[in-house]
């Protein structure tokens, strides 16, 4: 029955007490008990939750209360991301003081969170804008200063000419104007701090491995970072200069049949390649659109490509001496490589579409060959070439396709049409040879040939022979099937010709270079993948991974990895934010902030309204401090950083957050680093989670982290939708508010809703207004379920609990916490038909504890205990009773479920079999009929194969 109750009230007095008794303070490390360090993304305080808030907090809170309860010592940190450019244009918008209006937001913020009834960790605690917090930041960015990992660089930078202002990508719309003004954002390259993240790329790709991370999010950083592994490989230019390309296939160096050069490139403001362009307006024109461009959209490689040729300018192949032609396309990024590519149109996809628009060569060198599975090539034989053909046979007039199906030796086999070319054939005239012969037809006319050669090997046993199947490829097409003769019987006795759909083809074709050449028939693609050369000089035959090394030696290439990932440019021309802790003495030379002087504060008497001069390079207070210090004439940086910098160490800093001499001791460190889970949102996937681990790697190298990864376990969260099922936005009207929900229902229902909606990683869920109320229900049946207190209850009962406690367990620790309630829920309602004990009632609310906390202790104070039912030992199963000793199992024939039959989960199959026969349903089925195979599996199914 139902059991109302107020959670307001009950809410509000739990939460009071909480924070009377401390019960959730961390205090030192108990060294008696396993830790576990749970960690959600700290938050940007806008000032107001949102529903995402309550799904990044509210449900992991449920795994960190469970692990407590479970004798671990829990470590479940909050705190603030609370500089940044959302703060300041609020500040602009509003024309309020950024200090204050972050401060605002985060007591109020503070407040929902404790209204949330999540078990955080308030003694460990950080805030990115108080000093104490932002002066470690500086001081590590010193330490990377003076060992050159930080310094002043280059980097192309997002402009807004309505703003004057440098502005961040988020600010950029789709259509690429800013947000604020509506003006087309420029791309600038502007001085920039940098940080040389490109340095630890090797190890940010290879200490993933080792990760308990989920693969999809460890393959988005493998993408972010890039790395290939390929060659540098110099083309002469006409003009004398050298351009050095970035290539993974140098294998392919033969094939190249021109050279591009990214709008980027240097060499497009080199005089004397300039000089020698007969089109340099043009090439001028098309480098200043190409350059306002987006990378993600010019790397988009379903938009068509666009690019411009150097007249007047070739590049000479370095493998074949050829002169080719030389363009500038945006496909080509000037970060990546070397920002120059030899494009080898044959064996890219990207070098395909290009070369088609503009008619350029395509040059086949490498030939795909596939080993015959069914027939593969024996150590010890000779390998003989051979030049063959294949033939795909259609019949116009009912678009079926001509197979043989081989006899003898080769039963079971099925090819198209194919033979050898002899000496002084072309290979079309080879098809149509090899038409007649075996389909005895000579009215077919070859309506397309596959532009690529491709190979097979396989063995010839009989005649001692490995043999390479060098393959031209036709399709062909017949008017009618009237045969001009009849096929010779030597043919009849080798195969049998037969006519099928095209939709079979290929599910009958059985060698698997066959297979491979229907597929390159279908669709007009490349031959990306490794084979063995061809026109390629002293290298045609040789395996092309074996012949990559070798062509890069021979053209006095270097064999290097390069990378997607650029430097971080950490720099913003922004007043909210990290001051850079660098002076500049009156020669301009950089200097970085003594320690004794951090926190270098932020100054309070700027102007931060944009003008298109650095906010901190109007601050009066700012010189002065620094000619005070320093000396006349010396000068401040007027740079903030970027805010990533700050959400790249927080987690160390929650550990020891009121030491004044470190920025996290080593010993708190070595009793919670690593984190042992780390929940977060998608978008944060290769930013954030990648930035942080450069940071830590760059400070293990200096000596001031014990852990060189971070994060052990990350988990991805889904994403709320509106109850539309679109993503919540105001200009939609579906977004939902959680204190409006809370106020209605309590945020025990709102947290155990959230769970509800299904797996926590990775799928998106529409909020259903209908489905909080069933939680409200829920809870209300909970509460209410001491009305059903008995003296002996049912052992279905009993039982049923020790099922629902075994599965509980297991569920938290897989996040599966939906089906986790689930199994309350069938709980529940069984213990309301039957009845439960005391006890029972007892240890089911410790084992809803985690879920409902308000709830769950109002429940435990009524059953007169005194202590938090928090600090409580969550229940165990006993194993003989959550033990199932029936189920009901599916009985299939023949693959249709047919009935079911009930019996002990360890039946053997025999056992299986004969229920099934006493089975009045389904014996009929089985009369006289001995199944031909049975397949069981114990406590699932039961399939009888029976003779058709």
């Amino acid at each position: 029955m139902h059991k109302k109750f107020d959670s307001t009230q009950i809410e509000k007095k739990w939460q009071e007490r909480w924070k009377e008794s401390g019960i959730y303070t961390v205090g030192e490390r108990d060294v008696t008990k396993p830790k576990e360090y749970v960690l959600v993304e700290w938050p940007y305080p806008s000032g107001n939750l949102h529903i995402g808030h309550w799904y990044a907090f509210a449900v992991p809170d449920i795994y960190a209360r469970f692990k407590r309860m479970k004798g671990t010592q829990v470590l479940f940190p909050m705190g603030f991301d609370a500089f940044g450019l959302p703060a300041e244009n609020a500040a602009i918008k509003r024309n309020l003081d950024p200090k204050a209006w972050t401060n605002d937001n985060i007591a109020y913020m503070r407040e929902q969170l404790i209204s949330m009834g999540c078990s955080f960790s308030w003694d460990k605690t950080a805030n990115s804008t108080d000093a104490d917090y932002y002066k470690w930041t500086q001081w590590m960015f010193t330490q990377f200063f003076e060992r050159g990992i930080a310094y002043r660089g280059k980097g192309v930078v997002n402009w807004c000419p309505g703003c004057n202002t440098v502005i961040a990508n988020e600010q950029v719309l789709t259509d690429g104007t800013c947000e604020r003004s509506g003006d087309v954002v420029e791309k600038r390259e502007m001085p920039q701090w940098m940080l040389k993240i490109t340095e630890y790329a090797d190890r940010l790709t290879d200490d993933l491995n080792a990760l308990d991370w989920p693969e999809h999010i460890k393959e988005a950083q493998r993408q972010w970072i890039g790395r290939s592994r390929g060659a540098k490989i110099d083309f002469k230019l006409s003009t004398g200069d050298t351009v050095t390309v970035f290539t993974t296939r140098p294998d392919t160096l033969f094939g190249a049949t021109y050279v591009v050069l990214a709008p980027e490139h240097p060499l497009l403001q080199n005089d004397k390649v300039r000089g020698e362009t007969s089109n340099l307006t043009e090439v001028n024109n098309y480098i200043t659109t190409a350059k306002q461009k987006d990378e993600q959209d010019r790397l988009d490689a379903t938009k068509e490509k666009t690019g411009v040729k150097l007249e007047g300018i070739t590049a000479i192949n370095p493998a074949s001496g050829e002169a080719i032609p030389v363009y500038v396309a945006d496909y080509v990024l000037g970060g990546y490589g070397t920002g120059a590519i030899m494009a080898v149109p044959a064996h890219d996809e990207r070098d395909y579409a290009f070369a088609t628009k503009f008619g350029l060569p395509i040059k086949q060198v490498v030939v795909p060959c596939a080993n015959d599975s069914k027939n593969p090539p024996q150590s010890g034989y000779e390998e003989v070439k051979r030049d063959t053909v294949i033939i795909h046979l259609r019949d116009k007039s009912t678009g079926k396709f001509a197979l043989l199906n081989w006899h003898g030796t080769l039963e079971g086999i099925t090819t198209a049409i194919m033979g050898g070319i002899e000496e002084g054939q072309t290979p079309e005239e080879a098809a149509l040879a090899e038409i007649k012969e075996e389909a005895a037809l000579d009215n077919v006319k070859i309506v397309h040939s596959l532009k690529w050669i491709t190979a097979a090997k396989y063995c010839a046993s009989h005649k001692k022979q490995n043999r390479c199947a060098h393959t031209y490829t036709f399709l062909g097409e017949v008017e009618n099937l009237e045969q001009q003769g009849s096929i010779p019987e030597a043919e009849n006795s080798l195969h049998t010709l037969v006519w099928v759909e095209e939709t079979q083809v290929l599910a009958k074709l059985t060698p698997d270079h066959q297979k491979q050449v229907w597929e390159l028939l279908q669709k007009d693609t490349v031959l990306t993948g490794a084979g063995y050369l061809m026109n390629s000089g002293e290298f045609n035959g040789m395996d092309s991974d074996e012949a990559k090394e070798k062509i890069v030696a021979q053209v006095g290439g270097e064999m290097t990895s390069t990378y997607r990932i650029r430097d971080w440019s950490i720099g913003r021309q922004r007043y909210w934010g990290v001051p850079i802790p660098i002076v500049y003495s009156p020669e301009g030379v950089a200097h970085i902030v003594p320690k004794e002087h951090l926190p270098w504060v932020l100054p309070e008497d700027v102007d931060f309204k944009p003008t298109g001069v650095a906010p901190l390079a109007k601050s009066e207070a700012l010189r002065k401090r620094t000619e005070e210090i320093f000396g006349v004439g010396w000068t401040p940086e007027v740079e903030t950083m970027d805010t990533f910098v700050d959400s790249s160490w927080y987690f160390l800093r929650y550990l020891d957050n009121a030491n004044p001499d470190s920025l996290s001791s080593l010993e708190a460190q070595k009793d919670w680093m690593p984190i042992d889970i780390y929940f977060g949102g998608a978008e944060h996937t290769t930013m954030h989670l990648l930035y942080s681990r450069f940071w830590q790697k760059a400070l293990f190298d200096l000596g001031l982290v014990t852990e060189t990864e971070p994060y052990r376990r990350r988990i991805n969260r889904g994403l709320i939708l509106g109850p539309d099922g679109n993503k919540m936005s105001k200009s939609k009207g579906n977004v939902i508010d959680p204190d409006a929900q809370v106020a209605l229902v309590g945020s025990d229902t709102v947290k155990m809703y959230l769970a509800f909606m299904g797996p926590y990683e990775g799928s998106n869920y529409p909020f259903d207004l209908g489905g909080i109320a069933g939680l409200r229900r829920f809870l209300e049946r909970a509460y209410g379920l001491r009305d059903h207190i008995i003296p002996n209850e049912p052992l279905t009962v009993t039982k049923q609990l020790h099922k629902t406690i075994a599965k509980v367990n297991t569920d938290i620790v897989e996040f599966k916490f939906n089906t986790a309630i689930s199994a309350m829920m069938i709980f529940v309602n069984l213990a309301e038909k039957e009845g439960l004990t005391e006890e029972t009632y007892r240890m089911f609310t410790r084992l809803l504890a985690p879920f409902a906390p308000h709830i769950t202790e109002e429940i435990w104070t009524e059953l007169g205990e005194t202590t938090s039912i928090h600090l409580t030992e969550y229940p165990t199963a006993n194993p003989e009773l959550a033990r199932d000793t029936e189920v009901v199992i599916g009985v299939q024939i023949n693959g249709k479920l047919r009935g079911d039959i009930t019996l002990s989960p360890n039946a053997s199959e025999a056992e299986a079999l004969n229920m099934v026969k006493e089975n009045p349903v389904l014996r009929t089925r089985l009369e006289g009929i001995t199944p031909n195979k049975v397949i069981y599996v114990p406590g699932k199914i039961i399939n009888l194969i029976l003779p058709t």
